[in-house]
């Protein structure tokens, strides 16, 4: 299955925006050292992802999608399990976004698109979504 949901925005906070389970509350995630290296740190079924800027953003998902993304900033590799159906994102202190994934093991790849790239004349981050 192969699948785009539609760009939602959402407004950065601490240069950092959080995946995490349906109805659930995001943990407090400790940026390592490490962690800042690497652009994500994880805890508890949740990642965050590293934001180039604290901006209002959109925020892409696919789902096994083979279209190459061009002109990204950084491009950062982790694995990921939605244990339910369905996934949020919120940045600190902003709304929460939702997203229809299937529950399932994945592989996401989140691509840090500068406005001056993206289509949709914002920063833009694409999260690529590949089933295990």
């Amino acid at each position: 299955m192969i699948k785009s949901w539609k760009p939602q925005e959402l407004t950065i906070s601490y240069h950092q925006f959080t995946i995490f389970q349906r109805d659930s509350e995001p943990p407090v995630i400790d940026w390592t050292d490490e962690a800042i290296e690497k652009g994500y740190a994880e805890a508890d079924g949740a990642v965050s992802f590293e934001a180039q800027r604290n901006t209002k953003v959109f925020i892409v998902l696919r789902l096994n999608c083979s279209e190459p993304v061009h002109s990204y900033e950084k491009k950062v590799t982790v694995p990921f399990e939605a244990v339910k159906e369905g996934i949020e994102i919120e940045s600190i202190m902003s709304k929460r976004i939702f997203f229809d994934l299937p529950k399932g093991q994945y592989i996401l790849t989140c691509y840090s698109v500068p406005a001056e790239s993206s289509d949709l004349h914002a920063d833009t981050y694409i999260i690529d979504a590949a089933s295990k």
